[in-house]
């Protein structure tokens, strides 16, 4: 043995245990805010988008010119969008773990949890449906708009079965619903476990 006591060894064995769950720790809060900063993201793109769709003198085409020149390059995943029936899998980003399936049709989402998640798991309720469909539906009732978003969710013994968005209206959004939706379900089975 070199000039280290068993003393030395066992303190340097502790320090070493203690960096490693440090290092695990900081990956996993990493991950987080990767996460958050993705959804943060896909609100100041909606935000914009309205304002500056509010903004145009020809509100016809500048949502559409406006929607292609902000919409980010789809997922690999995502690349074949087609509005009359389309299945996504929606999957934690880390370990490409299957949370959800969505089904799209052009007028609808549905998507349906793979894993067990309950409905008073935050942030479901409070961020998902409050927030972010919520402020959806109250951004196309401030536009007048006849067809504002709708949606349900069926739920067994508190247990989510299926989520309904219906007027979901384009690609942009819907990307910001599957964006949401994975990492609230990401949230929601860290918090479960």
């Amino acid at each position: 043995m070199s000039g280290f006591s068993e003393d030395d060894v066992r303190r340097a064995a502790e320090i070493r245990e203690w960096l490693m769950k440090q290092i695990t720790d900081k990956q996993e809060e990493l991950e987080r805010l990767r996460d958050t900063l993705t959804v943060v993201d896909s609100i100041l793109k909606q935000g914009s988008f309205r304002a500056a769709a509010t903004l145009a003198p020809e509100p016809k085409l500048a949502p559409a010119k406006q929607a292609m020149a902000m919409s980010p390059p789809p997922p690999a995943k995502q690349s074949s969008f087609d509005p009359g029936r389309d299945v996504r899998q929606l999957k934690r980003a880390k370990d490409d773990f299957l949370l959800a399936n969505a089904e799209v049709t052009a007028n609808a989402v549905v998507i349906t949890p793979a894993i067990s998640l309950n409905s008073s798991t935050p942030p479901f309720k409070s961020f998902f449906l409050n927030r972010i469909l919520d402020g959806m539906k109250a951004k196309d009732a401030e536009k007048g708009l006849s067809d504002t978003l709708s949606y349900s969710v069926d739920e067994s013994n508190g247990q989510i079965k299926r989520i309904t968005i219906s007027n979901y209206r384009d690609k942009e959004r819907l990307g910001e619903i599957f964006n949401t939706s994975t990492w609230v379900f990401t949230r929601m089975l860290e918090k479960a476990a």
